[in-house]
């Protein structure tokens, strides 16, 4: 693994660098790693959007190895650049980076942070930071707050308005706009396409594989069948071939007509003289 000189370690964990603790980053890695995690993406990404995921999440690796790392974070810090062959050498970096995403997130664990998270003050928290950060914007919000889904939205709505008639944060026009109930709709529906067409696709890929391996058992059937058929005729062949030879060699045997008359005549002779 050869990462770029110029990779912004705190850009990429959306981090402030005077400010950031390890805490901090190993908060930022756990979250961001949760969104780009492979396990994560849809069924019915893009090739070159499964590309792309798979990128920053070897990023986020890398930038969380560099902070994390008092030493590498000490000359990163300095120096403004990953060290060439940083991540080279002795050392299978590869192994270093599966080792530390599969330590920190995986399918399993995708599924026990959501309910470990969901309904906790990190939770509120972050939901408040993130209508701050998108003016009230739902629709944003959603996609950046940790293991949250268009199902979500309401719950959020709820948490926020409670926010409002405390006075921690004020009212927004965007908020408003994108918490109605046809907006809720909208989104809910939406997913329940996403999800029904990833149904189909996998459906589909079920089928095709199925379809190749039926195609496959009747080739491999009407291949072994043609042999049959062969094998049949050759034998067949052969038969005949043997019966032809036998009628020669009977044949052979038998005299010619001058052959049959001289014996006719000698024997007709020999019962004269009896």
């Amino acid at each position: 693994m050869s990462p770029m000189k110029t990779i912004n370690c705190y850009k990429i964990l959306a981090l402030e660098k005077d400010t950031a603790t390890i805490t901090d980053v190993k908060k930022a890695y756990r979250k961001l790693a949760l969104q780009f995690h492979p396990d994560k993406q849809p069924q019915n990404a893009t090739d070159k959007e499964k590309q792309n995921a798979n990128e920053a999440f070897q990023n986020l690796g890398i930038a969380y190895a560099v902070l994390s790392d008092p030493k590498r974070k000490e000359r990163y810090d300095r120096t403004g650049s990953i060290e060439e062959g940083e991540f080279e050498g002795d050392k299978d970096w590869n192994a270093y980076f599966k080792e530390l995403w599969t330590g920190v997130v995986t399918a399993e664990t995708i599924e026990a942070q959501k309910l470990k998270y969901q309904g906790s003050n990190e939770e509120e928290e972050d939901v408040i930071k993130s209508y701050k950060k998108f003016k009230g914007n739902m629709d944003k919000m959603l996609q950046v707050i940790e293991c949250s889904s268009p199902i979500d939205g309401e719950r959020f709505e709820k948490l926020i308005r409670k926010a409002i008639k405390e006075k921690t944060v004020t009212n927004l026009k965007d908020f408003e706009m994108t918490t109605t109930a046809k907006a809720h709709k909208k989104r809910m529906e939406a997913e329940k396409k996403v999800e029904a067409f990833s149904k189909a696709e996998k459906k589909m890929e079920d089928a095709s594989d199925s379809l190749m391996e039926l195609i496959k058992q009747r080739s491999k059937e009407r291949h072994t069948n043609m042999n049959n058929i062969i094998n049949s005729i050759e034998a067949s062949a052969k038969k005949t071939e043997g019966k032809g030879k036998k009628r020669k060699q009977e044949a052979d045997s038998m005299p010619t007509e001058e052959e049959f008359l001289k014996l006719q005549q000698s024997m007709f002779k020999k019962s004269k003289k009896n």
